[in-house]
């Protein structure tokens, strides 16, 4: 018997991309078989930090439904993450932070909530992202 994703997530993840690349491709293969959804990568594919990023960046971040944050250890420094960060407030994105497990990073932002490394808390984040946010108490 076949079993069949749900429907498509767009998400858009920010991370420290010289040193968290693989955090990112980690995710998206866990997903393939944890996530309830199916899941739709529109990040950027290149640290290239210029006005054309931002322009980029801009267009994709509106287009999604959430943005993650793959907090490692220099996240909450990495000047691209921080920008996507104001850019998903500009533009009323959901933003939610996901914290691997049995780690204490720093966090880029206090305005958005932490989610556990736990398939059942991130399916229940993408099945409503911005629920998910409020029920946390924090909104961008």
């Amino acid at each position: 018997m076949s079993t069949t994703k749900g429907s498509l997530r767009r998400v858009y993840f920010a991370f420290e991309f010289e040193k968290d690349a693989p955090r990112r491709r980690a995710f998206l293969h866990q997903a393939s078989s944890h996530s309830m959804y199916e899941i739709d990568d529109l990040s950027l594919s290149a640290a290239v930090h210029d006005a054309s990023w931002q322009r980029e960046a801009r267009k994709r971040i509106s287009s999604v439904g959430v943005v993650i944050v793959l907090l490692g250890p220099d996240t909450h420094n990495a000047p691209g993450v921080l920008d996507e960060l104001s850019l998903a407030g500009q533009l009323g994105r959901p933003v939610v932070q996901l914290m691997p497990r049995r780690q204490k990073y720093g966090l880029p932002t206090r305005r958005a909530p932490m989610c556990p490394y736990r398939w059942a808390v991130i399916n229940r984040m993408l099945k409503d992202p911005q629920a998910f946010v409020n029920e946390r108490g924090r909104k961008l």
